[in-house]
């Protein structure tokens, strides 16, 4: 089948915003009868897609954020217990395992309100089973497969991406906590309290339009969507700060000037990590900006065109079911936009430098109504990472960790061909 590769950023705009309604899905695989857990929300399509954007950004408002920081400043405490260490022996380490596991803790609690201890070594299975997320949702086969061949030939083919045993695990885990919340009539409203609601009939509860009522999602969509926000949730967190670290590692002066800034921000709050402290933090947004514009945790935006489309200025009409693929990191590593593409400035977004670009040059979270929902959850957690292990400790690249930067080739999803190992050296707070 053909594919639609679009470059110029006003097209890009076009085809993510401003013409949305003719690309609106994916178009990603679903199947509720040969693989249940593929209906969750990033796959979700039309008119359930809508009803469930309507309804989740009231689990990310500025005051749940507020919520859930104290969640994430109490889990970075055992996180920096385990870093010490680490420091206090001077043994190199494999730092995304570490972040992983302190991300997966903090999604656990604050979208789902378990203590999972997964930095205790507690809970080894669900760390195992919420890896595998993106090794089958984004391996390179299985994509292959999913864009070249109908998705009615695949049902019929029993064409799965999620296996059997991820299934059963996380259809127990999240049924399980749906029926307690309910017998104990806790309410936390939080990100399974909304998926929970979803679940009921209300009858003031309407649809994406605002005109009739919702028809609840089963409870197989409900599993599906909460497991692919745990997954999510901690594994692209843990990647951005993996490669940040490496970054700042490799550029000593930028590792100094973000410390330089955390502390003097910090002082003004006597020490603590506040989330007001953190907001205040701009060398660190340039510092999370830069590493997402380099690494992209999902290279590739894919739309599928819903009805046949002209391509604005040209002679080119994108058919009903083509795929457009947007290359986000294609376009952030466009030399138009930022010169010397392939080196680590975090000063490219400042203000000024921010300013001089089409906003459409930087979509890490895709951009426009489907952009992803849990962003700025996803940029708070990567922060508190960063802010705990840089006012705490040097970062230091370990000799295990090899010169060349080559990425994974068996998957779609950004990481690095063989793991970042770091040192860390103790510093005074």
């Amino acid at each position: 089948k053909p594919i639609y590769i679009p470059v110029d950023p006003e097209i890009i705009k076009r085809i993510l915003i401003t013409d949305f309604e003719y690309f609106p899905n994916r178009g990603l695989y679903i199947s509720e009868e040969k693989d249940p857990l593929s209906t969750h929300i990033f796959n979700a399509e039309n008119s359930e897609w809508r009803n469930l954007r309507a309804k989740l950004p009231a689990a990310f408002t500025s005051a749940k954020m507020r919520k859930m920081f104290a969640i994430m400043e109490k889990l970075s405490k055992q996180f920096k217990e385990n870093l010490d260490a680490y420091a206090t022996n001077g043994t190199p380490f494999e730092i995304k395992s570490e972040i992983s596991r302190f991300t997966a803790d903090i999604i656990a609690s604050c979208a789902h309100g378990i203590e999972t201890n997964i930095m205790k070594k507690e809970n080894e299975e669900l760390l195992k089973q919420g890896r595998s997320f993106f090794d089958n949702q984004f391996h390179i086969s299985k994509v292959l497969l999913v864009l070249t061949i109908p998705r009615h030939i695949l049902v019929k083919l029993n064409f799965r991406i999620m296996t059997r045993e991820f299934e059963k695990y996380f259809s127990n885990l999240f049924q399980n906590i749906m029926k307690y919340r309910k017998e104990k009539e806790i309410k936390r409203g939080d990100l399974t309290d909304i998926f929970i609601r979803l679940n009921e009939k209300h009858d003031d509860e309407r649809d994406f339009s605002g005109n009739k009522p919702i028809d609840p999602i089963n409870d197989i969509e409900f599993v599906s969507h909460l497991t692919a926000f745990f997954c999510a949730g901690f594994e692209t967190s843990s990647s951005t700060v993996t490669f940040a670290l490496y970054e700042l590692a490799r550029n000593p002066e930028y590792q100094s000037k973000l410390r330089t800034e955390i502390k003097k921000i910090l002082t003004k709050y006597d020490n603590n990590v506040t989330y007001d402290a953190v907001m205040e933090m701009k060398y660190l947004d340039n510092i999370v900006d830069e590493t997402l514009r380099l690494y992209p945790v999902l290279p590739i935006l894919p739309r599928q065109c819903a009805k046949d489309y002209k391509v604005p200025g040209t002679n080119v009409t994108i058919e009903k079911g083509t795929y457009a693929i947007i290359s986000n990191m294609g376009i952030q590593r466009d030399p138009e936009y930022y010169p010397n593409p392939d080196k680590f400035i975090p000063e490219r977004f400042s203000k000024e430098n921010n300013a001089k670009r089409p906003f459409i040059s930087h979509v890490p979270f895709g951009e426009g109504p489907r952009i992803c929902v849990g962003k700025r959850f996803g940029i708070l957690q990567t922060k508190i990472a960063l802010v705990t292990m840089l006012r705490n400790y040097e970062i230091l690249l370990d000799k295990k960790t090899s010169n060349s930067f080559t990425y994974s080739r068996t998957e779609l999803i950004l990481r690095k061909a063989g793991n970042v190992w770091i040192k860390l050296k103790h510093l005074e707070v």
